[in-house]
Parts: structure tokens; sequence; C-alpha cells
């Protein structure tokens, strides 16, 4: 990476002029800081055992999507999202077709390898979110991070149903009823939309932009592969890549940067259930809604602090559901959830300021509760969030009603001033946590993929 390259992941100004901007860039990490601390995930013990044609057929796919994101660098991507040479891919998605053992995932993997060279249907879409698929694999033009690069870039995926996780899921969405009636009691005029089909699953496979960092714990397809407002949507999420993150980022940051009256320990079977349940309210979160609700006037206003408040209020009223509606029905203590929940914000913090919406929600709301009072930031050999799970729960509730009554309320002037008095254009509240990390590597997971035999180079 060459010099001129490097930057403070930490400059909001700076980094947020740029935002978007960065479609050329090839490096492997990003943002494009001078050092980066990394942990390794082995993916091969999630692969199922299918034969050694099954990997070969991987690798095919990896080759064919990793050369598609050469070709995007040189020569941009086509219209519609489409590959450059979308018959190549099609090709690899079938060649791993009869290696699966599952007639729905044989048909989910026909009906995307003709997405690829044709495009979406509203009855592939369908039929697609109607499948119970073990094994799932996707090729396309997926979404990256949204201050890299707006579009899509080439990125392939496979991922294998967890039946315990998925589990948690089913149980927590049982009755929809006992979350709108929350909803009701923290502002009356909140609704609750309709929530896509959610997937639990372990990653095996990863190839193009998407094995690149840092690494996204879920995709929303097709929303991700640039097919907007369609009514037939699927999460899938990777546990084992959360799992890795929370392990390796999140819970060391939270030792080192946080006392409340509960320890994160991503290992300790008291959070076995909470990451899973945890991603799942966030995207409950993003369907949390007012009659009145229409983001046009702040993406007009301001379109950045229109995405960092909407990732805000998904994280606030996700977190809100889990520790006061799932968290008695699933044995949970609310502090449990709060330390999780925290641990996660320092995570995101720790990404940059100015490249990513979502870090920048987490800091608004690390700042949001220092200003108000439910955390302190200490000198305890170093910056240290105190206080207690009771006084953050309090303070995500004021911040629920604060955004029902801004950013869900329509009001885009009140709340671009919001974001610029709580968000990373003020960093007094959290200066010397911020100044702690800057002095520190970002921080990243890489997948090990030994398993899946590739001969040639690799995107980075």
């Amino acid at each position: 990476m060459s010099e001129e390259n490097h930057v403070d992941r930490f400059d909001y100004a700076h980094n947020l002029q740029k935002a978007g901007s960065y479609r050329n860039y090839r490096g492997e990490f990003w943002p494009p800081v001078p050092s980066y601390e990394v942990s390794g995930l082995d993916l091969a013990p999630h692969t199922p055992e299918l034969g050694p044609d099954f990997l070969r057929s991987l690798a095919a796919l990896k080759s064919a999507v990793e050369a598609e994101w050469q070709t995007v660098k040189e020569i941009g991507i086509p219209a519609r999202r489409r590959f450059n040479d979308p018959g190549a891919i099609a090709e690899a998605m079938r060649g791993i077709i009869p290696h699966l053992s599952g007639e729905a995932d044989r048909r989910a993997l026909t009906l995307r390898a003709n997405a690829v060279e044709n495009g979406y249907t509203d009855e592939i879409l369908k039929e697609l979110k109607g499948l119970e698929e073990e094994l799932t694999v996707v090729a396309g033009q997926i979404s990256t991070w949204y201050g890299k690069e707006v579009r899509g870039l080439p990125t392939s995926l496979a991922c294998r149903r967890d039946e315990r996780s998925q589990t948690h899921v089913e149980r927590a969405l049982e009755d929809k009823g006992e979350v709108e009636g929350y909803l009701r009691r923290l502002h009356p005029d909140l609704r609750l939309g309709d929530l896509p089909a959610f997937g639990v699953t372990n990653l095996f496979h990863m190839a193009g932009e998407g094995n690149l960092h840092p690494k996204h714990i879920a995709y929303f397809l097709p929303e991700d592969e640039g097919v907007k407002y369609s009514p037939f949507k699927k999460t899938f999420y990777f546990r084992n890549t959360h799992q890795a993150l929370l392990e390796n980022i999140s819970a060391p940051l939270a030792a080192r940067y946080i006392q409340t009256d509960e320890k994160f320990d991503p290992a300790d079977l008291r959070f076995d259930a909470i990451p899973v349940l945890g991603v799942l309210s966030h995207e409950l979160g993003h369907f949390v809604h007012r009659p009145v609700t229409d983001f046009k006037g702040l993406n007009e206003a301001g379109r950045w602090a229109s995405v960092v408040l909407q990732e805000v209020a998904a994280d606030v009223f996700g977190i809100l559901i889990l520790a006061d509606v799932w968290a008695a029905k699933f044995g949970l203590a609310a502090g449990e959830v709060v330390a999780y929940y925290l641990a996660e914000c320092l995570r995101y913090v720790d990404r940059g300021l100015g490249h990513f919406p979502d870090s920048d929600g987490m800091f608004l709301q690390l700042s949001y509760f220092v200003q108000l009072g439910a955390l302190t930031l200490e000198d305890q050999d170093g910056p240290c969030l105190m206080g207690t799970s009771e006084a953050v729960l309090a303070g995500l509730r004021s911040l629920a009603r604060v955004l029902a009554d801004t950013l869900l309320a329509d009001k885009a002037d009140d709340t671009v001033a919001f974001h610029r008095n709580f968000g990373p254009a003020t960093d007094g509240p959290l200066q010397a946590l911020v100044d702690q990390l800057r002095g520190q590597p970002s921080k990243s997971v890489e997948y090990t993929q030994e398993h899946i035999h590739l001969t040639g180079s690799s995107v980075a």
C-alpha cells in the first residue's frame, strides 16, 4: 500500500469527504490504514462432506468470481449490476449442483445460476424465499461497505444452515404481537413492518469482495444484489464469522474499555443465544416505523446522516426488543444483553469514523449515553466507559423516544441537528477513547480456506 493511501481512520471530516470514492481501490484491507491486527477463522470445519469434486467445483467458482473482481477494477461494472462475464460464473455455479444432496439446495442454486445470466424475476425470488435450504451458494454483484463503494462488487459465498441457532429465531418470532405492544409502550405511534426471512448459517466459502477486510456478518438478499424493494427478501447471517469477531475483537475491547455490572464473555454459555438474537432484533429494528416515516427529505438534507441514523434506530429498537421482550423468554439477564451490546459498540467504533455509517452510528449511541449521564468516561489507567446496565437501558429507551420524534417523525432538520450534536462531528465526549484507539492497529478476521484448492492469484 502506497504511503499516500494511508489515512487516519478516526479523521472523520477527511474520511467522510472521500466516502464512496474507493471504486478503484485494490487493497485487501479497507480502510487503507498503516497496520492491521488479524485473527484467523478456519472455514473447513463447517464444510459439508460432499467429496473432493464438490470442493473442486467451489474452487472453480472462486476462480471465476475473483477473475470478475479483477475485471471490474479494470473496466467497471456493467449496467444493472450484471457481471462482465456472467456465463463463466453461471457455469461454475451449475458445476456445483450435481454434488448437492438436497433437492431444495439444487433447485435454489439452479435458480441463482439462471439469475446470474438473465437477471432476477419476481417468480425466481418468490420461489427462493420459500425454499428451505441446508446449503446455500450465492454469486453476484453484492454490496460492499457503503463508505467504500455504493454499488456491488463480485462476491460468492457458500454457507450451511445452523439448525440449533435457527430454533432461537423461530422461538423469538413466535409472537410478533408482544413486540408490537412493547413498541407502542415506548411510543404510541410506533409500528412494526414485515420481517424478511432470516436464516442462521455457518460460512464455509467466500470469494471476491466479500473475502476482503473487514468481514460482513450477514447479507440481505436480493437487496444487496441490487434488487431494491422486492417483497421476497431473505437475510443470511454467518454465525461463525460473528463469533470470531466477538471473541477476537469485541470481547478484548470490552475487557479493556468497559466496566459495568456484567462482563461480556462470548465463550460463556450464558451468551450463546445472544449474538443470533442480537442480529435478528437489529433486523426487526430496521422495520420499526411510524405511519409518517419517509426518509426522502432526510436523504436530501444529508444522505450520510440518514443512513447513519437508520442504523442507529435498528440498533436501539433492536437491543431494546432483545433486552425488554425476548430476554425473559430465553432466560437471559438484561445485563448480559447490555454487555454484548456495548462490546459490539466498541468493535464498530474501532473500525474508524467517516468510513462506515454503522460505526458512526455506534459512536453516536455511546456519545449520547455519555452526554446523558448513562455512562461516564473515566481514567482507569486509560479511558474506560463506566456505568450500570440499568442506566444504559434507560438511556436506550430515552434514545428510542428521541428517534421516534425526529427520525421516524420525518423531521429532517431536527434529525440532522441531532446527528450533528451527538455524532462524530462532536467528538468531545469520547475524545480520550478515540485517541486511545487511534494508537492501536485496526482489527479484522481472515478466512482460512485451505480445504478449497485453488491455483491462481487472489484478489488481494
